[in-house]
């Protein structure tokens, strides 16, 4: 967790970061913070360590520096970048990003957060819906040939019209894969009774190829091979380990 700093201003965003300070890991925190997981994993096994916030990329500094020292104490790991894509509007960044080391021997996965039609809660601080400047990020994305997910919440606003979402998002967006979350306590049991039958047209439209990309059913936890999941959680901030907890507990 780099830090609580974000350059939108989601309205349901569950941080609550209006009037926190600033929260930011510093370089011995990260160390500390690798160190520390790295104890408890076994060689033999992939250790996936999850770079977010607040936005990471506000801290790409540091997020690389994570990401060197956890390589210099273990090959067998992988990064996962997970962001609102919003710096990658910036074409110097993607660039970057494709030169980036780790980026390059396969260890990285990026995930952006775009909800489709119910992506208009996800606005800038000037209260600007961010739709249309993510929607020329994917084509950035694609320009540069640089393969991402896209992270889709289904709630409310977006519930009736996931079907045709995901469509969408598959055959014109064309990222790597979509994985899906469920905000349950926000929708009714009628709404929750819509998203199976969706799950279920969506599972033959891949059966008879309409869609041609991976669509991760309801959860996800970035497994290193669809099926394996990892047994613990960690979460670090610049406040250290504040929980940890078995892969099925909620």
């Amino acid at each position: 967790y780099f830090t609580n700093r974000c350059n939108l201003a989601c309205t349901y965003c569950y941080e609550e970061l209006s009037g926190r300070p600033k929260q930011v890991l510093s370089k011995e925190q990260l160390r500390n913070s690798v160190d520390l997981i790295l104890q408890r994993e076994p060689e033999d096994t992939q250790t996936l360590f999850v770079l977010f916030g607040g936005e990471v990329t506000l801290e790409w500094e540091n997020a690389v520096y994570m990401m060197e020292y956890a390589y210099s104490k273990k090959k067998n790991v992988h990064f996962n970048i997970s962001t609102n894509g919003i710096k990658f509007l910036d074409d110097d960044f993607i660039k970057e990003y494709k030169k980036l080391k780790f980026n390059l021997l396969g260890l990285t996965s990026l995930d952006i957060s775009f909800d489709g039609l119910g992506n208009s809660e996800r606005i800038t601080h000037s209260g600007k819906d961010s739709t249309f400047t993510m929607i020329e990020i994917f084509k950035k994305l694609n320009k540069y040939d640089v393969k991402f997910r896209i992270r889709y919440t289904i709630h409310q606003l977006n519930i009736n019209t996931l079907y045709d979402d995901i469509k969408s998002i598959a055959k014109f967006i064309s990222p790597h894969r979509i994985i899906t979350s469920v905000a349950w306590d926000k929708l009714s049991e009628n709404e929750i009774k819509h998203l199976l039958q969706v799950k279920q047209m969506l599972r033959m439209d891949w059966q008879n190829g309409d869609i041609i990309i991976p669509i991760c059913e309801l959860f996800c936890d970035m497994c290193d091979g669809c099926g394996v999941r990892k047994d613990i959680k960690t979460y670090f901030t610049d406040e250290g380990n504040v929980t940890t907890y078995d892969n099925f507990e909620i």
